[in-house]
């Protein structure tokens, strides 16, 4: 793949985003479940799978690369979102943008870890 472009080829997975909604619990908390924002094609890169030792216990996390076309719906999303591809829901960890004309967003995720 030349550059950072992405043919449409290659976006071949659905990745769905979902977003926490915010509910106060009255104690100055705020819960809530995920709810669907979009779906969209994209391109899933996982990286290998690294354990560490997290508190005295082994913790496992996979993470990944997930690229998408910058859209009015995408340019929204923050690491407080999930995206959810390949049957796994994943935490989004950064946002940056893949390309000089703003065309498409690389999202580093994160699973296995807490949110």
């Amino acid at each position: 793949m030349a550059g950072a472009s992405v043919r449409a080829g290659r976006l071949r997975h659905r990745v769905a985003f979902n977003r926490q909604a915010t509910v106060p619990d009255g104690y100055g908390n705020v819960t809530g479940e995920f709810a669907p924002l979009f779906t969209v094609w994209g391109n899933v890169r996982e990286t290998t799978g690294k354990e560490r030792v997290a508190a005295g216990s082994v913790e496992n996390t996979r993470t990944a690369t997930i690229r998408i076309r910058a859209s009015s719906q995408s340019n929204g999303l923050t690491e407080a979102d999930q995206a959810v591809a390949r049957g796994e829901t994943w935490n989004i960890r950064g946002i940056a943008q893949a390309d000089d004309k703003g065309a498409m967003l690389d999202l580093l995720v994160e699973a296995g870890g807490a949110q």
